[in-house]
């Protein structure tokens, strides 16, 4: 989660350099009368709400969503982004500060910050570190995460956790049924994420590729 904030912070700020250059909760089923013995012990046993919320979560690669981040304090700012995933394919659509900002990452790991007022874009093919999905949180088991509570948000049944990755606090609300965050909030750094509009599944092939008459310039090569 940490590398969400520090992610979005910086194609901000540079989305402002090439613009100025140019419902519902878990739905609770009981096991059928014929389920196996066996079976339903099994079930019974996995009573770890957390557990079943990382298998929920986990094994997703391709959604979008809409994410709404908020950071007040000494350096305010505020942003609305939309977020496409497909594997290690990603796709920003970002309004932050005034400026609108495309920021497209392909299979190869090349990054193209693309600014579709003037059909332009900047290429880096510095090696980007992987963008985390909303469900990453699962994956990180070196995060010490605690279970709080239990509460609404947004219209859904949630989970409320904290965790704690690298000295940093996080709170999150996870959906009961998908186990994505409803809402993270991180107190240390004044900042407030929001996600809304989650659609899992396949994702358009062309939602990561460079529109056709786009003027691309590359930027030079950066030493490791």
């Amino acid at each position: 989660m940490k590398k969400w904030i520090v992610l979005l912070m910086t194609i901000a700020l540079l989305a402002l350099t090439l613009t100025a250059c140019g419902g519902g909760g878990e739905k609770e089923t009981s096991a059928p009368a014929d389920q196996p013995a066996a079976q339903q012990q099994k079930e019974d046993s996995s009573s770890d709400p957390l557990e079943k919320l990382m298998a929920n979560a986990k094994g997703t690669t391709e959604l979008s969503f809409d994410m709404i981040m908020t950071a007040t304090g000494d350096n305010p700012m505020s942003s609305t982004t939309k977020m496409y995933i497909s594997g290690e394919k990603s796709r920003m659509e970002m309004d932050a500060m005034g400026a609108k900002m495309i920021t497209i990452v392909d299979a190869a790991g090349d990054v193209y910050l693309y600014d579709p007022a003037s059909k332009t874009a900047m290429k880096s093919n510095v090696p980007q570190q992987e963008v985390d999905a909303p469900n990453a949180w699962a994956d990180n088991v070196s995060d010490k995460i605690e279970v709080v509570g239990e509460e609404k948000m947004d219209g859904f049944d949630c989970l409320v956790v904290t965790s704690i990755d690298e000295e940093l606090e996080t709170k999150m609300w996870l959906r009961k049924d998908i186990g994505m965050p409803v809402r993270v909030e991180v107190p240390d750094q004044n900042v407030v994420i929001e996600y809304k509009n989650f659609e899992i599944g396949a994702q358009d092939p062309k939602l990561f590729e460079i529109p056709a008459g786009t003027t691309v310039t590359e930027l030079p090569a950066m030493p490791q």
